[in-house]
């Protein structure tokens, strides 16, 4: 074989191009179908939801830490609230 510059190949043994599976009219009509298959990862997971999560209040922060430091946020109502909530989970 000689080959002659780029894309310049002759000779007696030149090349064949042969079709690739997908090409080949044979393989085309196959009823062999191959699932692509996708996989998340965990990082990706928690990503999503962490953009579930809503975005923060910052006046309701600044409420909270007022009313906090105003001794006015520890109600009675308050604390049976959270007493109640704590023994539904439990």
């Amino acid at each position: 074989m000689e080959i002659h510059g780029p894309g310049g190949i002759s000779g007696p043994e030149r090349p064949e191009l042969k079709p690739t599976e997908a090409q080949r009219p044979d393989k085309a009509a196959s009823t062999d179908k191959v699932a692509d298959e996708v996989n998340i990862s965990e990082q990706a997971q928690l990503l999503e939801k962490l953009s579930q999560v809503p975005a923060v209040r910052m006046e309701k922060v600044e409420e909270i830490k007022r009313l906090i430091e105003a001794g006015e946020y520890e109600t009675s109502e308050r604390i049976e609230g959270a007493a109640r909530k704590l023994l539904e989970e439990l």
